[in-house]
């Protein structure tokens, strides 16, 4: 069998770049300066991935929650008030989605940000380079919105287009940390040029997924399997918690694949990483690496 790795969402920082990012938001490190720190991090991180031929996203360094930076650069939606995040001990500030207009901001060239350290939003510089995006459904939920939700998905669809395109990226990973109703419909026809990668949370209903897309990467229970089957071209699996200081043990999820009817598989983990400590975390990519050896 064939196993693929993913680490996506945002990774834990640095005691380091925590200190500069407490020095940036008390107007003592200039934007260009703690910019240039960030990219700093973000090199140390993909080095640290030279070489395991896992697929990733960006670390996200610079991205304060998961929907922010883009609430930031598009024209029609604002921030609202703080709101938790899941039942966690986090937040995120509330999208107010009045319309999708595009990009306000050039995501791509540095560029200070209110509320958010600066752009650019990735830094896309390796093989297996996946962009990070919330997915319609839980960006739709987790806001205040005057669309209905088809024209936002329209809307929210041809904006990550615009932004793939506009760093020439092949491949994304959607986010969606919110459980699906049976009714919930995800339709992805407008990024069916790009290799997508759907990180679901909970159980899944057949009709949630629209059509088939490359990987939808789900929580681990035979009929979530299934559906994950039947809607991709890589089913994918989440067997690393990313909750839980505990390490998985590499033979047991060995186990676990081989007992799955499938030529190929992705491996990924449940939730990111950015709740545990970073040296964890580390271990829990290192952990990941050998999967399937």
């Amino acid at each position: 069998m064939e196993v693929e790795k993913l680490v996506y969402g945002i990774y834990p920082k640095t005691n380091e770049l925590r200190l500069h990012i407490g020095r940036w938001e008390k107007e003592k490190l200039p934007d260009a300066a703690l910019n240039g720190e960030i990219e700093s991090e973000k090199r140390s991180f993909y080095r640290s991935l030279d070489g395991n031929g896992i697929e990733h996203t960006d670390p996200l360094f610079n991205w304060y929650d998961i929907l922010r930076p883009l609430c930031l650069i598009t024209d029609g939606i604002d921030l609202g008030p703080l709101s938790r995040f899941k039942e966690t001990n986090s937040f995120y500030r509330m999208p107010i989605i009045n319309s999708i207009n595009g990009m306000a901001i050039d995501p791509v060239d540095f560029s200070p940000l209110n509320e958010n350290p600066p752009l650019p939003l990735y830094l896309p510089d390796r093989e297996h380079f996946n962009a990070f995006f919330p997915s319609p459904l839980s960006f739709y939920k987790m806001s205040r919105s005057a669309l209905n939700y088809d024209k936002f998905q329209a809307g929210i669809e041809k904006l990550y287009s615009d932004i793939l395109k506009q760093y020439g990226i092949k491949k994304a990973v959607l986010y969606d940390p919110i459980p699906y109703e049976e009714d919930d419909v995800l339709d992805l026809d407008k990024l069916s040029e790009f290799q997508i990668r759907l990180v679901t949370t909970g159980r899944l209903y057949t009709g949630n997924i629209k059509g088939k897309i490359h990987s939808v990467i789900a929580d681990y229970t035979p009929e979530n399997f299934r559906i994950s089957r039947e809607k991709s071209t890589v089913p994918g699996l989440k067997l690393i918690d990313g909750y839980s200081t505990k390490m998985e043990n590499v033979g047991d999820i060995d186990k676990t694949i081989e007992t799955l009817d499938t030529d190929r598989v992705i491996i990924s983990h449940r939730e990111y990483f950015d709740f545990l400590p970073r040296i964890i975390a580390d271990r829990k990519i290192e952990l990941i690496s050998r999967i399937g050896e």
